[in-house]
């Protein structure tokens, strides 16, 4: 048995395609200046995001300082949680597992790292650390999604640029690419899957198992439902070969033995010690004050409104919201702030005073929104018959499913946009490869471009004026 298993890492090791796995993050020469700008530009964004919260939360106390009460409700940027600061402010796990099984271990080495700085500097560098990977994870979005355009796609170099451009332009992509949320880190995992799988696709060849294996294990580690997706990809790229027993066992259950592995240690040795931390600190608070546990439960009531009336409280049917509008949810939240910010309650957040339902005012903002929306899904239209759109398509379906069928987040959907508003300029771009008179092409040309250079404008002066104000 040894011996054998022996052969099978030598073989593994010594494939073709595995002796140098991270050469597809290598940048190319025709990338070069997209790369520059892309980090120039998000670094800009972070650093209006540091600025904007830099006395508070680089206190240290030579690490003793409480992540919970450094951060937890004072991260005012529309919705976005600060429970990547707090993890690297003081280790534990603060995101729920359930749905994230693997970030919070990921982010182990630079709490590390913070700790150092703190005890070493008394400076809470978890800002800054932050935004180095954020850059980082958008940056690569952007060539990702550029080489997707291109290469699998089949677009000139110009229309992929644009339409690249075009993505981090909406609202949930931009203000993601400088939140220290996960969401952009699905982003990049995502958009990497997409490229990947759309080659194998391309080229007619099956996507290696390790492949498969990897972006599963990475894109259910960082948002479980994001997994679902990556097993889909798989099928479309490889069809009934996926079924296979070497490609179950390696691709699907021994990445999910890692996954629990992964959720049960980080049970163990963080969540469990913590909530026992809780209900000693709930108890203290109890014997100073009789109606803490009143307060509390007034708490949960009006986050209950918030959130929706749920369709039971057992885990995961909790998540489940049966009273909030779906209509108002696509108009103003999937297809409304996702792509364009609303300027009342500007990047508010419903647990902190925003309303559920935000209107815009200007009737322009319908029409570009709508715009972008009538694109998209012309180019559904037109590109149906692609494996890659039918991929996407039952992606943005599981999206759909998730947060309008069943509810979920349906109030603050527009944070969620990383998840599928990558199908956008890939679906457009099929609008592309249609055979049309030059005109007709040029006209859609220039109405991605101004589309893309309106909302960069719109956007982008909404956010550095709430930073900067």
């Amino acid at each position: 048995l040894f011996s054998n298993f022996a052969a099978i890492i030598h073989v593994i090791i010594n494939h073709q395609s595995m002796r140098n796995p991270f050469k597809i993050f290598g940048i190319r020469r025709d990338e070069r200046w997209m790369a520059v700008v892309s980090v120039c530009v998000f670094a800009l964004f972070n650093a209006l995001l540091i600025y904007n919260h830099y006395g508070r939360f680089t206190l240290a106390n030579h690490g003793h300082v409480g992540a919970y009460s450094l951060f937890n409700n004072k991260l005012f940027f529309s919705g976005y949680d600060p429970y990547a600061y707090m993890t690297l402010t003081k280790y534990s796990s603060y995101y729920v597992l359930d749905r994230h099984p693997l970030y919070t271990l990921l982010l182990y080495p630079f709490a590390w790292l913070n700790h150092l700085i703190m005890t070493t500097f008394n400076f809470n560098a978890a800002m800054f650390i932050m935004a180095v990977l954020v850059v980082a994870a958008a940056t690569y979005s952007a060539l990702f999604m550029y080489r997707t355009l291109h290469e699998v796609m089949g677009l000139g170099r110009a229309d992929s640029r644009w339409l690249t451009a075009m993505l981090f332009s909406f609202a949930a992509i931009m203000t993601a690419s400088m939140s220290p949320d996960h969401f952009i880190f699905s982003l990049f995992l995502l958009v990497l899957t997409v490229y990947v799988l759309g080659r194998s696709m391309a080229s007619g060849k099956p996507v290696a198992w390790w492949k498969a294996a990897v972006l599963y294990f990475f894109t259910a580690g960082i948002t479980l439902t994001n997994g679902l997706k990556s097993l889909l990809g798989v099928w479309f790229t490889d069809g009934r070969s996926t079924f296979k027993p070497k490609n179950v066992v390696l691709v699907l259950l021994l990445p999910s033995a890692l996954l629990l592995g992964s959720y049960a240690l980080q049970y163990e040795e963080l969540l469990l010690p913590r909530m026992q931390e809780s209900d000693k600190i709930m108890k203290k608070a109890e014997a100073k004050d009789p109606y803490v546990l009143q307060k509390d439960s007034l708490k949960r009531q009006a986050n209950q409104k918030i959130t929706g009336k749920p369709i039971s409280n057992e885990p995961f049917l909790k998540w489940i919201d049966t009273s909030s509008s779906r209509v108002d949810g696509i108009v103003e939240g999937l297809f409304g702030e996702s792509i364009a910010l609303h300027k009342d309650y500007l990047l508010g957040d419903i647990y902190l005073g925003r309303p559920l339902v935000v209107h815009y005012h200007n009737p322009l903002n319908y029409i570009i929104n709508g715009l972008v929306v009538l694109l998209f899904m012309a180019g559904i239209v037109v590109g149906i018959r692609r494996r890659v759109i039918l991929m996407l398509l039952s992606w943005f379906g599981v999206d759909v499913f998730i947060h309008v069928v069943l509810g979920f987040g349906i109030n603050e959907v527009y944070i969620n946009g990383t998840h599928w508003m990558f199908f956008i300029p890939i679906a457009i771009a099929c609008l592309y490869r249609l055979r049309m008179p030059e005109r007709a092409l040029q006209a859609l040309r220039l109405t991605v471009m101004a589309i893309t250079i309106f909302l960069w404008s719109y956007n982008s002066y909404l956010i550095a004026s709430y930073m900067l104000g």
